[in-house]
């Protein structure tokens, strides 16, 4: 067993529904609201994180369907590629700064 396993271990037995139990009835209504917004707050992460991946999917097929189109743009029309490729970068730059900022 590691040191982790060990603490969270100990954690778990300190904080079990028998020592919640073992406390007054104000006690006992302060903990468990505290543990809800603990949990509702892991919730409100978790729905953020998952957002957050699904606009990181969205912007990386964005991303690969834009870069097909710059390439064969430069195909039929190679003068342009420049600029092509400006747009594309363009678009993959901003698109990598809103995903930052989270």
């Amino acid at each position: 067993m590691q040191n982790t396993d060990i603490a969270l271990s100990s954690l778990s037995s300190a904080f079990s529904p028998t020592s919640l139990a073992n406390m007054s009835g104000s006690m006992q209504r302060q903990t468990s609201r505290e543990i809800e917004r603990v949990q509702a707050r892991a919730l409100i992460e978790q729905s953020y994180e998952q957002g957050r991946a699904l606009i990181a999917n969205l912007v990386l097929e964005s991303t690969c369907a834009l870069t097909a189109l710059e390439q064969h743009c430069i195909e039929i029309a190679p003068l342009g590629e420049a600029r092509y490729k400006a747009i594309v970068d363009a678009y993959a730059l901003g698109a990598a700064q809103r995903i930052a900022r989270g």
